[in-house]
C-alpha cells in the first residue's frame, strides 16, 4: 500500500512537471541486489521446519544452533537469509512524460542460505539454499524531468516468471541425542540409541531416520504484477545512468520429490513435498541506458 501511494504521488507530479528532455529508444544494462529471496529468512533464521513428530525439527532453525554454540556443545556456522544478484537487460521507448519497458531479469543466490553445526567433530548438520528466478517484465509508465538532465519515473506491468529454490545437504541430529542421553534434540534422529547400544531402527512414533544427502528442488512459472520507481540522469554523449526500485509479486504452490529415506520418514511420508513457492520480492537496481 504504502508503494502503491509513492507511485500515485509520482504519477501526479509527472502530470504537472515539465516534459522529459528528450523522446527516443534505449538499450539498459544493469546489476541489482534482492534480499530475503523466496521469504525464506523467518525459516532458515527463527523458525525452522517441523518434523511430523512433534518436538523435532526436519530443519533446525539457526537462532536454536545459536543458543547451543555459546554453551560450547557445538560449533555453528550461521549465513542468515539469502541475499541475491540481478543481471537486467531491457529495451525502452520514451515518449513526451511517458515509457514503455520489455527486458528480461535474472536472479540468483550469491550469499547466505547456509548453515552448518559440529558435535565433537562430527558435521551433524550441513544445509545449503539455493534460488534461482527469471522474470520477463513488461511497463507503461510516467516520467517526469527534473533540472536539465534528472528525470523521476515510475511505472506498472505484468511479468512471466519461472523459478524457484532447493535445499540440499543433511539434517543429522543421531550422535548428540545418544551423547547426551536424550537429553538433547536437534535435528532428526530416532529415539532409539542405535549408535551407542546398537538397539534396531524398529520406526513408529518419534523414531525418524536422520536426513543424510537430501536434494529437493522446487520450480514453478506463471504470471505476475510488478511496479517500479526510479531516477535517471541523462549524460553529455545522450547515455543515462539510473538507479530504481522494483517490487514484484509472482508465486505458487509446487511439489518435489525427496531422495532420502530420512525426509520420508520425517516429513514426507508421500515420497514428496508440497510447499508454497514465493518469488516475489523488491529489487534494487542501477545501471546505464545506452541511446539507440
Amino acid at each position: 500500500m504504502r508503494n502503491a501511494r509513492k507511485l500515485l504521488a509520482l504519477a501526479v507530479v509527472s502530470l504537472a512537471a515539465t516534459s522529459v528532455h528528450a523522446e527516443g529508444s534505449y538499450l539498459g544494462l544493469g546489476l541489482g541486489l534482492q534480499f530475503d529471496l523466496g521469504d525464506l529468512g523467518g525459516t532458515i533464521t527463527k523458525d525452522g521446519l517441523d518434523s511430523n513428530t512433534p518436538g523435532k525439527q526436519m530443519i533446525v532453525a539457526e537462532n536454536k544452533l545459536d543458543v547451543l554454540s555459546k554453551s560450547s556443545i557445538m560449533r555453528v556456522e550461521q549465513n542468515s537469509a539469502m541475499t541475491g544478484g540481478i543481471l537486467s537487460i531491457f529495451w525502452e521507448k520514451e515518449g513526451q512524460n511517458s515509457f514503455w519497458r520489455v527486458g528480461v531479469d535474472h536472479t540468483r543466490k550469491i550469499m547466505g542460505g547456509h548453515t552448518e553445526a559440529t558435535f565433537v567433530g562430527h558435521k551433524m548438520i550441513d544445509m545449503t539454499w539455493s534460488y534461482q528466478a527469471t522474470h520477463i517484465p513488461f511497463y507503461w509508465g510516467m516520467k517526469a524531468g527534473v533540472g536539465e538532465s534528472a528525470s523521476v519515473y515510475g511505472g506498472l506491468g505484468l511479468h512471466y516468471y519461472r523459478g524457484g529454490w532447493g535445499i540440499d545437504g543433511d539434517s543429522n541430529g543421531q550422535l548428540l541425542y545418544e551423547a547426551t542421553n536424550g537429553a538433547i534434540s536437534v535435528g532428526p534422529h530416532s529415539n532409539q540409541f542405535i549408535l551407542t547400544q546398537g538397539q534396531t531402527h524398529a520406526g513408529g512414533a518419534g523414531n525418524n531416520f536422520p536426513v543424510i544427502g537430501e536434494q529437493v528442488r522446487f520450480d514453478v512459472n506463471g504470471f505476475g504484477f510488478n511496479f517500479l520507481v526510479g531516477i535517471e540522469r541523462k549524460l553529455q554523449s545522450g547515455n543515462k545512468t539510473y538507479f530504481e526500485i522494483e517490487h514484484v509479486i509472482g508465486g505458487k504452490m509446487d511439489n518435489a520429490p525427496i531422495r532420502t529415506y530420512g525426509t520420508y520418514s520425517s516429513l514426507a511420508s508421500t515420497g514428496s513435498l508440497s510447499y508454497p513457492i514465493n518469488l516475489s520480492g523488491t529489487r534494487f537496481k542501477f545501471g546505464y541506458k545506452i541511446a539507440m
